[in-house]
């Protein structure tokens, strides 16, 4: 089989820039295998095929010097490099870095072309330490052979897969080429939506990527992480995609045969955790916190192992292992230990250097990932999680006391919506009142300093598979708890009876943003949500038609959409209101059709453009016959009146299938693209059409 590429990898641990610095090798030509945390460096340098391993350590002096230490043999018996990054101020780190094995390094600050010096330099001893007369392009054949890659050229139905990665998926040693649908088949539909999702990445920006999956080969269960890279010609023209895979698994296979883990669920067990934990407090970390530990519930657990029985039951707790595993895997901390505790609670462990915004995030990430329902043996299983937050501070004497806090906090978070998290703040009641009275306090002043940020997520024609509008969305960068949604920040704003204000204030940012979009968007619609608060509020529609006029957005392109709940008290105020805006070219939208009492009265009172399913709707399509039936009896009423269906919430390439086989004529949903802040939306909409072509 002839080589797949012209050059090895370069192998690049970087826990604080990875992302930046793949990108400036690569720019360079040179393909990237890169890994933000530290564990497993040895291993995956080793798998990789790489003979220079870059460390960068700035920002992270002591991780980085922990890397170099642990690669630094396998380098060396491998005859390769090491080129270790350092800040300016880490000037005085030079000799514990020359002691830890690096063989080059390079100081801050420097550019793309200081940086392919370095590597020059250092590869030239890589080929003096080979002392090898074969040329680059035998060296990399002879690599290849053993290294599991594969490449995808444009236009092609098939990918070419090197020995190596043929035998990780079981298809024959000699296989040199598979179909594309071959291997989309292979994966699950969670491992579908990672795909995806580093593809769009990698199209629209240029920069190297990498996504990690779960896939059953002859009855096991392993993981690959797919480090992805565009082929280009020596004029920059991309004529493919090309991908090292790792194979994850590899390493963990001794480790989760010991005492310390899950035979279930193949985590770490309680015991492991508490040693975990211990191991970096009592002062023995760098970092203040040193840990940050989550304690997640899963509800209705008990209820559904109760009705379809234990095999279902394990079943599901795998499943769940496997989902909070990947809010892990696409996590940017360093370092983290995910656990089973016993029975539905699990546990994730996040180590210094990081932050309650982080763990806060995470929480976040999880709870939304629990709206999507498990299938399990043929069952669709809806279940919710809530999370305990507890910070470890360096000085904290021991694990114990950490978990009793995040257990503190789990069970106030038992007390709250489902998928909710609480931080643990103290042991008084009061503490508790005090932090809602600060949080409303916060939203004054975010709202004062225009600390609201608005994202969008992309609304497609299913016919068209053309992206033709967004729903702008509110999120709040709090300073201590990171982002939150926009459930949190409305439940907020109703405590501290500012949801007016609030909506307004979303409102002018979503069509200031919206007014100086590029050329990129001039055909795609704008949607924002009213509430409520704005249909009873005196001549808000005047006030809400003189800002759109000044903003300069085109009306035209605009779409109100309107929650059932927001209607039921005052019916006709609010069609004389929504009419008064279809005269001025608006559009209207009910949302979340499904959820309310009165949804026929208001087909038949309200002047409506589109019909906005709501996500559990959407989802039942794909549920029991009476659910389908349902569904497409809404979705047909609606065509009916002559409206627009909207789906919300698709995820899965099923749902999309059978809502257009049911007539819906739009979607929006993780199955397109989660919310996207504007400088990612527009390379998104750019690259759109191209991957799907692919896909």
């Amino acid at each position: 089989m002839t080589a797949m590429g012209r050059l090895k990898p370069i192998f690049l641990v970087s826990p604080r820039y990875r992302n930046e610095v793949a990108a400036a090798i690569e720019s360079c030509g040179q393909p990237v295998v890169a890994a933000r945390r530290a564990r497993d460096a040895e291993r995956r340098f080793a798998q990789s095929g790489a003979s220079l391993a870059v460390v960068d350590a700035r920002g992270a002096l002591s991780s980085g010097l922990d890397v170099a230490r642990a690669i630094s043999g396998t380098v060396e018996v491998m005859g390769g490099a090491l080129l270790i990054l350092l800040s300016r101020g880490d000037a005085d780190a030079l000799t514990q870095a020359y002691e830890a094995g690096a063989t080059h390094f390079l100081m801050s600050p420097f550019g793309v072309s200081e940086l392919a010096q370095a590597i020059r330099f250092a590869e030239r001893l890589v080929r003096r330490v080979a002392a090898c007369q074969l040329d680059d392009l035998s060296r990399t054949e002879a690599t290849v052979e053993t290294t599991p890659l594969w490449r995808w050229q444009t236009g092609m139905a098939e990918i070419r897969v090197t020995p190596a990665f043929a035998v990780l998926l079981a298809v024959g040693h000699d296989v040199e080429r598979l179909r594309l649908h071959t291997l989309w088949r292979m994966l699950d539909a969670e491992g579908r939506l990672l795909a995806r999702d580093a593809l769009r990445r990698l199209l629209s920006s240029g920069r190297p990527t990498a996504f990690a999956h779960r896939i059953t080969i002859g009855g096991r269960v392993s993981r690959f992480a797919h480090h992805l890279r565009l082929d280009r010609d020596d004029e920059g023209h991309v004529l493919g995609i090309s991908a090292t895979v790792e194979d994850l698994e590899a390493a963990s296979v001794e480790r989760r045969q010991s005492s310390n883990f899950d035979q279930l669920t193949r985590l770490a067990n309680a015991g492991a955790l508490r040693q975990w934990i211990d191991a970096r407090l009592g002062g023995r970390s760098p970092y203040d916190p040193a840990v940050i530990l989550l304690l997640i519930a899963i509800g209705r657990f008990d209820e559904i192992n109760a009705a379809y029985g234990r095999n279902v039951g394990d079943a599901l707790l795998q499943a769940i292992a496997t989902r909070i595993g990947r809010m892990i895997d696409d996590d940017d901390g360093e370092n983290a230990l995910v656990a089973r505790l016993g029975g539905a609670e699990f546990a994730i462990a996040l180590d210094g250097p990081v932050t309650l915004n982080d763990a806060a995030f995470l929480a976040q990430r999880l709870g939304t990932s629990f709206e999507r329902p498990f299938l399990c043996e043929g069952h669709l299983v809806h279940l919710t999680c809530r999370t305990g937050i507890a910070v470890g501070e360096a000085s904290l004497p021991s694990g114990e006391i950490l978990l009793r806090r995040a257990s503190a906090a789990l069970a106030q978070a038992k007390d709250q919506e489902p998928n909710s998290y609480q931080v643990y703040l103290g042991d008084a009641e009061g503490d508790a009142l005090k932090e809602r009275a600060t949080l409303e306090s916060d939203l004054y002043r975010a709202i004062s300093e225009g600390d609201i940020t608005i994202l969008y997520q992309p609304q497609v024609d299913i016919g068209r598979q053309k992206i033709v509008g967004v729903e702008a969305l509110a999120r709040w960068q709090h300073p201590r708890l990171g982002v939150l949604s926009a459930e949190t920040l409305l439940s907020v704003a109703e405590r501290a009876e500012i949801l007016a204000p609030l909506g307004e204030h979303i409102l002018a940012k979503a069509l200031e943003s919206a007014a100086r979009w590029p050329d990129t968007l001039r055909d795609v619609r704008l949607s924002v949500n009213l509430g409520a608060a704005d249909l009873v509020a005196d001549e808000f529609d005047t006030r809400l038609l003189q800002r759109v006029a000044a903003s300069g957005f085109d009306g035209r392109r605009l779409t109100l959409e309107v929650t059932e709940g927001s209607l039921i008290e005052n019916l006709e105020r609010a069609a004389s209101m929504l009419a008064n805006f279809r005269s001025h070219g608006l559009r209207i939208a009910i949302d979340d059709f499904g959820t309310g009492y009165s949804s026929l009265a208001y087909l038949k009172a309200l002047p409506l453009d589109y019909l906005k399913l709501d996500k559990h709707l959407a989802q039942d399509i794909v549920g029991s016959p009476r659910d389908r039936i349902v569904v497409g009896g809404v979705i047909e009423m609606a065509r009916s009146l002559d409206l627009g269906v909207i789906a919300e919430g698709v995820e899965t390439e099923e749902q999309l299938q059978m809502l257009a086989r049911a007539g819906c004529t739009l979607y929006q949903g993780y199955l397109c693209a989660p919310a996207l802040t504007l400088d990612e939306l527009v390379p998104f909409v750019e690259g759109w059409a191209a991957t799907q072509s692919m896909a």
